[in-house]
């Protein structure tokens, strides 16, 4: 099966490398912080942008009703300060102005109509079907997100809400589920502190429960997440589990183990509840890490070989950081994006897109 995506990926390939920005091919990041002055910096923001609206023009061709949700990355759906900061330094550099000339700041400029900070972005918001909120009941980690913003602006553009929480206790747990449903906002709750995903949560007593065929995310009241599957000696095995409950909203990975990719009939298997109404079934894609026990990573890789596979993620042991403007790191993703599409989940759940900040953190054009 995927040999035979792979002979079919010519199109997603060129789309997502046609709707890319302009950056040099031998671009490096590295080399960028030390020669700030002299050296083409990008939008890292919106490199992210034009990844993920690439996917959306591709799913809008081939299967419109399949769904793309975020699980980070949500400070992409508005204009930041750092990217007008940026526009102030390339118009500088283009007016002949250098940053160690002293009157480099009277030489700024802006444009007559500049972009508001904090306006929407319109392409990005309408490559999307829905965003997660991360915790935003459960942690006592700094929660950096607008919560209320975000929710505006989501409703304004009618993007779906969902939430991911992981509670330290059973009790914050219950709070946490009950102010989600307040909210009407379908959650993935769980005690999981170290957010390993391996669990299934609740087989027998699921929140608000529901015997409704869902074949909208409108309709979605609870959700599994668990895209770890090392706790299970066996891929039916796994499925069975899943299959004996009533969950709305599952998603997991598209590979077994990490290796084993789940088949067509395997995933029409999980659309049915233990009731057997309809649910929907997801598969969870990081489009800016690569990981070392995937069947596209070869035993030579390392960091910085390719020169693409960047940094040592410090959320995942066996996650590099790639250059995800990269043309070959874009072919792998847009296989495994297209793969999932093929295999016939009702969507994907992207992450790492908030792995922009890596890069921006080289460059303090502030």
């Amino acid at each position: 099966m995927l040999k035979k995506i792979l002979l079919s990926f010519c199109l997603i390939s060129s789309s997502v490398q046609a709707q890319s920005l302009s950056i040099p091919d031998d671009f490096d990041p590295l080399e960028e912080m030390m020669h700030v002055n002299s050296a083409y910096i990008p939008n890292y923001r919106e490199l992210m942008r034009e990844y993920i609206y690439s996917f959306g023009t591709f799913r809008d061709n081939k299967k419109p009703d399949f769904r793309i949700l975020i699980t980070d990355g949500l400070e992409l759906l508005t204009r930041a300060q750092w990217e007008n900061d940026l526009d102030d330094l390339h118009r500088s550099e283009l007016s002949g102005a250098k940053t160690e000339d002293e009157k480099f700041l009277l030489k700024l400029f802006s444009p007559e109509n500049p972009i508001q900070v904090n306006s929407p972005n319109r392409r990005f918001i309408k490559s999307i079907n829905g965003l997660f909120f991360k915790n935003r009941f459960c942690s006592q980690e700094k929660k950096p997100i607008d919560f209320e913003k975000i929710t505006h602006l989501a409703k304004e553009f009618g993007l779906n809400i969902f939430s991911i929480e992981h509670c330290s206790s059973e009790k914050e747990k219950v709070f946490s589920l009950s102010e989600n449903s307040k909210l009407k906002i379908p959650s993935h709750t769980d005690t999981d502190t170290e957010r390993k995903y391996d669990t299934i949560v609740n087989i027998e007593n699921i929140y608000q429960e529901n015997i409704e065929n869902i074949d909208t995310l409108n309709k979605v009241k609870n959700i599994l997440i668990i895209t770890n599957t090392r706790k299970f000696s066996d891929k039916d095995l796994f499925i069975e589990k899943i299959g004996k409950t009533n969950y709305d909203m599952v998603v997991i990975d598209p590979f077994f183990h990490f290796k084993n990719p789940f088949s067509s009939e395997d995933i029409q298997s999980l659309k049915s509840k233990r009731i057997g109404s309809r649910r929907l079934v997801f598969a969870h894609l990081n489009i800016a890490v690569a990981e070392d026990m995937r069947p596209y990573f070869e035993p030579t890789w390392k960091i910085g070989n390719p020169r693409w596979l960047r940094f040592q993620s410090k959320e995942n042991p066996a996650g590099i950081i790639v250059d995800y403007w990269n043309k070959e790191w874009k072919r792998i993703a847009g296989i495994y994006f297209r793969s999932i599409m093929d295999l016939g989940f009702d969507g994907v759940v992207l992450s790492g897109l908030s792995e922009h900040s890596t890069y921006e953190r080289l460059i303090p054009i502030n």
